[in-house]
């Protein structure tokens, strides 16, 4: 019984992690679409959605659902 919790759990979590990432990636679409950004600004931007992304993916597997 709590495998087939973890896995639900895990399932739950993919979709949230899913939504999010979509979300980050929206937040570089927007920056692309509404300013003109150098090739370093673009970069930076790139770099520190990246790093957000992995903070994100941590947290998450570290922590239970609510």
């Amino acid at each position: 019984m709590g495998r087939i919790i973890m896995s639900i759990q895990e399932q739950i979590k993919n979709k949230l992690m899913k939504e999010i990432y979509t979300d980050i990636d929206k937040m570089y679409d927007f920056m692309e679409q509404h300013y003109v950004l150098s090739e370093q600004h673009r970069d930076l931007i790139i770099k520190h959605l990246n790093k957000f992304k992995d903070q994100i993916y941590l947290i998450s597997e570290n922590s239970k659902l609510s």
